[in-house]
């Protein structure tokens, strides 16, 4: 049956504060996300929003309240905007949120995913080009020549995207951030600039820091004497510079608005924003974060690459943690350093187990879809919830199935430690972050060959012998019925 979302998105607004309790609005794959000025407003009606029809979940996490919509996510979503007249666009300043009481790291998570959600469906459409055309062009597949005009154009879409991300996080940014989105836009197009991006390819080393430790970076270039340290493909696909980058200047848009002349502040605010954030980005905001990626990188690769277990073990943890972060929309912070991990070393480790998850979701709702095909209730669940979870969108199936019968959540958590594990210590690297489910293959596609995609299969494929098998020994189809009735 249809749910009337008019209906639904009415309650939903009512029932957390009404609109002037709303500070912002996004929306990722299956849910809404509202930031509330007082959250408790929402939470004392939580199971009544949970009862209205078309909402499969609520939960607070991150500093958000978040309703679980499911694929019709976007109908309600602008629904809520039309009806409230906000928009993701709303102001959402990190200070003012820990003012209201928001601890420290519900702000950095809100934040994080405010900022990459607007850009999650385009990254995805991007991510999925980008791998099958990489796949294609491999020389053990030789399906697709490089030097073909068809893969030069789709390859320019699929990588295009990527390259110049840092533009499109700037804008993004900047709307969360409430201040000027083109001045974002310029903020990542700086960053991005092909004549920076190049520098050391075209200039030569002008000097050392840091010489003969691990911090050891060359520069090939200086500001009023001070160096310009840059990272070896510059800071395109990155995603952390940019966003401190346009946090420094929504503080300085403030500043300027309040201190600059009416006559002068449309002129001199873009430019002192722009011109202040840039610098402060290149010379400072920039290496530092460059730094702390690197120590966290070589810590990671460390782990991954100790001699007995560590792949294992870090495999493991990644594999079946990470369906539980998603579970409280708390995996952008991952997904944002192994973005950060690909632009700066060209592949990740940590996605590259976090992403067996959907495929084990696939493989669990394949066996529960078989296991209850006499059950017609359970069945009108399963069919559409699997169908969702091969299209990489799990939520369907983790809140309708697998987290109220308890034990089935257990297996998906299991499998995902399994097939994480060999993942891991099979070295597995993961050289893009687009596409999930049965797409997700293709983001291992690279490395020069497809031995990461080998061993990404073999993962996938003891774990989804092992959840299929151990689904269909745990289900029971009354249990089944009792609970989710």
């Amino acid at each position: 049956m249809a749910v009337d979302y008019d209906a639904t998105t009415d309650q939903i607004i009512s029932l957390v504060g009404g609109t002037d309790n709303i500070n912002n609005v996004t929306h990722c794959v299956t849910r809404l996300r509202f930031t509330l000025k007082d959250i408790d407003l929402a939470d004392a009606h939580a199971d009544a929003i949970a009862k209205l029809p078309g909402v499969i979940k609520v939960l607070k996490a991150g500093g958000q309240f978040q309703v679980v919509i499911g694929n019709q996510v976007e109908e309600a979503y602008d629904l809520v905007v039309a009806k409230t007249g906000l928009a993701g666009g709303t102001v959402d300043d990190p200070a003012a949120a820990a003012e209201d009481g928001q601890s420290a790291l519900d702000v950095f998570m809100n934040t994080i995913s405010g900022i990459l959600v607007p850009t999650l469906a385009m990254l995805t459409a991007a991510g999925i080009v980008k791998g099958i055309v990489s796949f294609l062009a491999l020389e053990n597949i030789g399906l697709l020549d490089p030097t073909s005009g068809l893969y030069m154009v789709l390859y320019a879409l699929g990588d295009g995207f990527f390259y110049f991300l840092p533009i499109f996080l700037g804008f993004s940014a900047a709307r969360k951030f409430g201040c000027n989105e083109y001045v974002g836009a310029a903020i990542g197009a700086a960053l991005v600039y092909p004549s920076m991006v190049n520098i050391a390819s075209t200039m030569e080393v002008a000097g050392t820091l840091f010489a003969g430790t691990a911090f050891e970076m060359s520069y090939f270039n200086t500001f009023l004497g001070i160096p310009i340290v840059m990272p070896g493909a510059g800071y395109t696909s990155s995603v952390f510079p940019v966003i401190l980058a346009v946090l420094l200047a929504s503080r300085l848009e403030k500043w300027c608005k309040k201190t600059i002349t009416p006559n002068l502040r449309s002129t001199l605010t873009p430019i002192i924003t722009s011109v202040v954030s840039v610098v402060c980005t290149y010379l400072v905001i920039g290496p530092v974060l460059n730094a702390i990626c690197g120590v966290i990188s070589i810590v990671v690769n460390a782990l991954f690459n100790i001699p007995v277990g560590g792949g294992v073990v870090a495999g493991a943890l990644l594999g079946g943690g990470f369906g539980v972060l998603v579970m409280f929309g708390l995996h952008w912070v991952i997904i944002g350093m192994a973005l950060q991990f690909i632009a700066q070393n060209g592949f990740d480790y940590m996605m590259a187990c976090g992403g067996i998850g959907p495929m084990v979701g696939m493989f669990q709702g394949l066996a529960i879809c078989w296991a209850c095909r006499k059950n017609l209730a359970v069945r009108d669940l399963a069919i559409p919830a699997t169908i969702s979870q091969i299209c990489g969108v799990g939520e369907p199936l983790m809140y309708s199935i697998l987290i109220p019968i308890k034990k089935l959540f257990a297996i998906n958590i299991l499998g995902g430690c399994v097939g994480g594990a060999i993942i891991g210590a099979l070295g597995t690297k993961m050289y893009m972050f687009g596409g999930s489910g049965l797409f997700g293959i293709f983001n291992y596609a690279g490395g020069g060959g497809m031995q990461d995609v080998v061993k990404y299969c073999i993962g996938v494929g003891v774990a989804g012998i092992f959840t299929m098998v151990a689904t269909i020994m745990a289900y029971n189809d009354e249990e089944a019925t009792r609970i989710l009735g």
